[in-house]
């Protein structure tokens, strides 16, 4: 991934070429079960059945690239709920301001009455629709945007943990340094997170959101690697290996290395961080697209792994990820 590349319209792409390769009886499931993840009063629902910002993220973004209506209107009015009744944490917080985000892009996308894959690549190419799009987000979210800084770390980083801590987390700093890109922050500040990665990384090249850990895990792993794949730092060759050892002979990439069994998880975003990094995905299309699909379950939506058969809108997510990598 080019240095000036936005991640998450990385991501997006891949979640439309997920939807070329899909049958139109499987892109209808999928959205069936995106409806029944809808809640009444906004949002969608978490594995309680209850409206849930981080979930809603989720939710919004598939709506998105699967050209799922949406009622604007009304889900603004959730998000005005949430905003007036409650005090965020900072996972919450950016998950409200990526809400408000995508619900812009759909609602310029409806308006348009293009597909998402025509709107959206309009979109990224004239910065003038993106860039009114952050200015608002960026005047209706200011309070929101400001409490974020209270999490930065001393290290340059952010925790996601504490207010003012000594070390950032890998998993806050992901969360800033996407949310930034969006944003269109300066690259200076995008660099200064980047930088602060080091410090959490592990002497085998794996990051873990523990202080002092030995090992890592695959998402956070990940996440490390996507953030510095526009550097050339030699630490993130130990990274990219370690993420590789992962892989399962069945296609899946598990959690850890103490880990019996992959997950749909780590899976997407081993395979979306290895891709960034310029790996050829062809050696990992046919195993990893088959362990995409045995999670699949008749209600349209994709479970986590064999341990953890629930269905929900985050691992629908993850699923159509891969497959988009992979495609």
């Amino acid at each position: 991934m080019k240095k000036n590349t936005n991640c998450n319209q990385f991501i997006l792409e891949a979640l439309l070429k997920s939807t070329e390769v899909l049958s139109n009886e499987a892109k209808n499931k999928i959205k069936s079960f995106l409806s029944s993840q809808k809640s009444e009063n906004g949002g969608f629902v978490d594995r309680a059945g209850k409206a849930d910002l981080y979930y809603s993220v989720f939710g919004y973004t598939l709506a998105l690239v699967l050209d799922y209506k949406v009622n604007v209107v009304e889900e603004r009015k959730y998000l005005r709920r949430i905003k007036h009744a409650e005090k965020l944490d900072f996972v919450h917080s950016i998950c409200f301001v990526r809400c408000e985000f995508l619900l812009h892009l759909i609602d310029l996308r409806q308006k348009s009455r293009l597909p998402a894959s025509k709107f959206l690549s309009i979109s990224f190419a004239k910065d003038l629709i993106l860039g009114k799009v952050v200015k608002s987000l960026k005047i209706n979210c200011s309070q929101l945007l400001w409490e974020l800084e209270e999490n930065l770390a001393n290290d340059g980083g952010y925790n996601h943990n504490k207010k003012a801590a000594e070390r950032s987390t890998i998993y806050a700093n992901y969360l800033m340094w996407t949310l930034y890109q969006d944003l269109q922050t300066e690259q200076e500040v995008l660099d200064e997170i980047t930088d602060a990665n080091i410090t959490l990384m592990a002497e085998n090249g794996s990051f873990a959101n523990e202080e002092n850990s030995i090992d890592g895990v695959t998402s956070s792993t990940a996440a490390g690697l996507i953030m510095s794949s526009s550097s050339e730092l030699e630490e993130m060759v130990k990274t990219k290996e370690w993420l590789k050892q992962m892989l399962t002979k069945r296609g899946g990439f598990k959690a850890a290395k103490g880990v019996p069994i992959a997950d749909l998880l780590s899976t997407s975003t081993a395979l979306l961080a290895l891709q960034v990094t310029g790996e050829n995905m062809q050696d990992y299309a046919e195993n990893s697209v088959n362990f995409i699909n045995l999670h699949w379950d008749e209600s349209g939506g994709f479970f986590g792994s064999i341990a953890d058969m629930t269905c929900d809108v985050e691992y629908t997510y993850y699923a159509l990820l891969g497959l988009g990598v992979l495609s």
